[in-house]
């Protein structure tokens, strides 16, 4: 038994995943590359389908012994996949909150998985990291002694922010005791137009969704701060612990900023942390025209940020900013490691930027290392431009939307996001809010996600956030048109 077991094993001992035929793949390979690329030249006319019921049999196949091979799997790909993608690449894409990325992204991503890149596995990382970080730092206006580290999604980042947070505000060792035995039932306080990526982190720290107080806005979307200190005040007597406060910088809904400065203020008056999700908003620290919105957002205690939102990176990179290293580093290093913490006076700056010990993850993709290829190649004034030009294109689509006796704003236009719908005299709100779901529902069977809708305030409204580098002025001419056409076609309808 032993030596047929033998027999078989050495009859294993060439197999790997390396093609016997290098050059073989090597051109499968440059078919891919050349596919891919015009596949992105000509996104503007790629045409929007929904999946086929053929094209699902195709998919949805027992998994052979042998397998199909490299060729057969990437004609698969391009028979019964790739014509149903696209949907956020292509230039009339502004549904969500989410990047176009690119053809460059494309490939830096591939010599990335090309030498199995992740962030332990080459020396060198340690330096295009800490590069790329000191480069963010610096377009966002961050000191360069800021901590930070590179994770995978905003509701990452937010994450890592409130985990440090909770850490560092903890009346006891949040380390070793835990949630059951502080004191204090803690609590934070955010905006009622904040993202819900926020109450799962609140409730995966184990503070429980009820720690999580909703606040109202203003007119203009932004955190009242009289109800926040009103709030403070009453659940302090109450014998809570208020611990952190949680400001936005771009809210998904309208694309309002709270004011950091004031937020400021009052973290320091009544000794609580200051988070900020700034996802996609933070990067309008780069426009000509609104970086205005951002002021104060330097003076925060941590950030949270996306690069595969309006820095278009392809999937997935954020960033999360810490001004406290120690509290930083503290928060996600090993428990048994961290009780030296507590009697070590002086840390070297390498093991504070020990990006192992920052995040969640251990083994992480080579997220430095895509940021810095990315800023690298495109310099600081591509994405000032970019976002700019996204902030010009908005303006113009409400200017549109202004000029049309039938369609509406719903919110003020604050940044890159416009809000609208479709009105006709006579209708009631909710005849209204029908007429504008049909709407929606013909822009989809155009392209779907082209647009979204959301409830503002009780308002039914649809939407466009443009993070899109592709888009041009003429697509929103376009837009309106489409939803011109749509509207008069499901008014009689309606009638």
């Amino acid at each position: 038994m032993v030596r047929v077991m033998e027999n078989k094993i050495s009859d294993w001992d060439d197999e790997t995943l390396d093609p016997d035929d290098w050059d073989e793949l090597t051109s499968l390979g440059h078919e891919m590359l050349d596919d891919m690329m015009g596949f992105l030249k000509n996104i503007r006319t790629h045409p929007f389908n929904w999946p086929t019921e053929s094209a699902i049999n195709e998919i949805m196949v027992p998994l052979t012994d042998e397998g199909d091979g490299e060729k057969e799997a990437y004609e698969l790909f391009k028979r019964s996949i790739l014509p149903y993608t696209g949907l956020v690449v292509k230039p009339q894409f502004w549904g969500f909150v989410v990047g176009t990325g690119s053809p460059f992204g494309m490939l830096t991503e591939m010599l990335l998985a090309g030498v199995n890149y992740f962030e332990e596995s080459i020396l060198i990382s340690k330096y295009t990291y800490k590069q790329a970080l000191n480069w963010v730092k610096e377009l966002l206006g961050f000191p360069e002694v800021t901590g930070g580290v590179f994770v995978g999604s905003g509701s990452e980042a937010n994450f890592t922010g409130l985990a440090v947070a909770r850490n560092a505000k903890a009346k006891e060792d949040m380390k070793t005791k835990g949630i059951y035995e502080q004191p204090e039932k803690m609590v934070l306080y955010c905006s009622d137009q904040t993202h819900e990526c926020i109450d799962r982190s609140v409730e995966l720290l184990g503070l429980g969704n009820e720690a999580l107080r909703w606040l109202p806005t203003d007119e203009n979307y932004v955190l009242k701060t009289s109800a926040l200190t009103k709030a403070i005040f009453e659940d302090r007597s109450k014998g809570f612990y208020p611990f952190c406060i949680i400001g936005n910088a771009g809210t998904v809904n309208v694309g309002a900023f709270d004011d950091f400065k004031a937020l400021r203020k009052i973290a320091d008056k009544e000794n609580m942390w200051l988070h900020v999700d700034g996802a996609f908003g933070s990067w309008i620290k780069l426009s000509e025209t609104h970086r205005h919105l951002v002021d104060g957002l330097e003076q925060v205690d941590s950030l949270a940020v996306d690069f595969h939102k309006w820095m278009n990176s392809p999937f997935t990179l954020a960033c999360t900013l810490v001004k406290d290293r120690l509290a930083h580093y503290s928060t996600f290093v090993y428990g048994h490691e961290a009780e030296y913490l507590k009697s070590v006076v002086e840390f070297s700056q390498d093991q504070l930027e020990n990006h192992g010990f920052l995040a969640l993850p251990l083994s992480k993709p080579a997220y430095g290392e895509k940021a810095y290829m990315l800023l690298r190649a495109c310099g600081k004034d591509k994405y000032r431009r970019l976002i700019q030009k996204n902030i010009n294109q908005v303006n113009y689509l409400a200017e549109l939307i202004e000029n049309e006796p039938n369609i509406e704003l719903t919110a003020p236009v604050i940044s890159n996001i416009t809000c609208f719908r479709y009105v006709s005299d006579g209708l009631s709100e909710e005849e209204l809010d029908k007429l504008n779901h049909l709407i929606l529902g013909d822009m989809w069977n155009i392209n779907c996600c082209m647009i979204s809708d959301t409830t503002i305030k009780g308002k039914y409204t649809l939407r466009v956030c443009n993070i899109n580098h592709r888009t041009r002025k003429y697509d929103f001419d376009w837009l309106v048109g489409e939803i011109k056409k749509s509207g008069e076609k499901q008014l009689k309808q309606l009638k």
